[in-house]
C-alpha cells in the first residue's frame, strides 16, 4: 500500500490533491481540509484543530490531533465544564482571546498559546462520536513531519512526500493566513527549517524498510537538505573547519528524489 503525504509547500501546486487512487492513501496537514477531503488530516496547531473540529470536518473524516486530551464533563458527579472564572483568568489577566465552539455535553479539549500569531485559548467541545485520533508520538513536531512518521507507524512501505520544501518563508506556503510574523525582511529568503529536516532524518533512519520518494523538491530545498546531512555544518562548536573534528554525513538508502512527471507514471498507471 502506498501513501502520499501532502505538505503545504508550494512545490505541491503541480499536483491535484483531490485525485483518488485505489491503492494509495492520502495524508494532509492543517488547512488543507478546506481544499480536499483526504484520507487523513494531521493538525498540531491548536487554532487549526479548533477550526477543523468546529467546521464539522472531523465528524466524518479521519483526523490526527496533537495534545488532544479530552476533559470529561464531570468527574464523580462534579461538573468541570468551562466556567466564567476560567475565561476571566485568561482573558483579563493574560490578555488572551478565548475561542469556544458549541457545547455538546461530552467533554472538551483545552489548549492555549501565550504569544505570537494565533495566541489565545481554544476550548473545543467534542461530540459523542468523531473521527479524531490523539497523536501519541511524535510530539511537538511539525504537522508534515508528524504525518510522515504516522504513515510509517501505520505500516506503509512506499511513501511519497509532496510539498516538503523545508522553508519557513510564508510566501512558499500554500496558506498565507496567520503568518505575518514569519515574513522575512527579504521576501526572497529561503528561511531554512533545520528542525523539520532533523525530524525527517529521524523518521527515515527509524524506518529503514520504508521507501521514501521526495517529489518535486526545488534546487534550494535539495541543497539545504544535503547540507543538513553533514553533522556539524550548522553548529560552530562541531564545525570541522574550526575545531578539527571529523564531519559525519547521514546517508539514507531508502530515499530518492523524483519529479512529478516521474511519479505520475508510478501512481497514475
Amino acid at each position: 500500500m502506498k501513501a502520499i503525504i501532502y505538505g503545504n509547500g508550494k512545490s505541491r501546486s503541480e499536483w491535484d490533491i483531490t485525485q483518488k487512487f485505489d491503492d494509495t492513501v492520502t495524508w494532509g496537514c492543517n488547512r488543507v481540509f478546506n481544499d480536499a477531503k483526504l484520507d487523513n488530516i494531521v493538525a498540531v496547531d491548536f487554532h487549526v484543530q479548533h477550526l477543523i473540529y468546529e467546521s464539522g470536518y472531523a465528524k466524518n473524516n479521519k483526523c490526527w490531533f496533537g495534545n488532544w486530551d479530552i476533559i470529561p464533563p464531570n468527574i464523580d458527579g462534579v461538573n468541570i465544564m468551562p466556567y466564567p472564572m476560567m475565561f476571566d483568568h485568561y482573558s483579563k489577566e493574560n490578555g488572551l482571546d478565548i475561542y469556544e465552539n458549541k457545547r455538546h455535553g461530552f467533554g472538551y479539549v483545552f489548549n492555549g498559546k501565550f504569544d505570537g500569531e494565533h495566541k489565545g485559548v481554544w476550548i473545543t467541545h467534542v461530540e459523542e462520536k468523531d473521527m479524531v485520533t490523539p497523536i501519541k508520538e511524535p510530539v511537538w513536531w511539525s504537522a508534515g513531519t508528524t504525518a510522515v512518521n504516522l504513515a510509517c507507524q501505520q505500516g506503509f512501505k512506499e511513501i511519497y512526500l509532496m510539498g516538503f520544501d523545508l522553508s519557513a518563508n510564508p510566501l512558499n506556503n500554500m496558506y498565507l493566513e496567520g503568518k505575518k510574523e514569519q515574513m522575512p525582511s527579504d521576501p526572497e529568503d529561503f528561511c531554512e527549517r533545520l528542525d523539520w529536516a532533523n525530524q525527517l532524518k529521524n523518521t527515515f533512519g527509524n524506518f529503514p524498510d520504508v521507501q521514501f520518494i521526495w517529489v518535486g523538491a526545488s534546487e534550494q530545498t535539495i541543497d539545504f537538505w544535503e547540507k543538513s546531512l553533514v553533522y556539524g555544518i550548522y553548529d560552530d562548536k562541531y564545525a570541522p573547519n574550526k575545531h578539527g573534528a571529523n564531519s559525519v554525513t547521514f546517508q539514507f538508502n531508502n530515499l530518492i528524489h523524483l519529479t512529478y512527471d516521474n511519479i505520475r507514471r508510478n501512481i497514475c498507471r
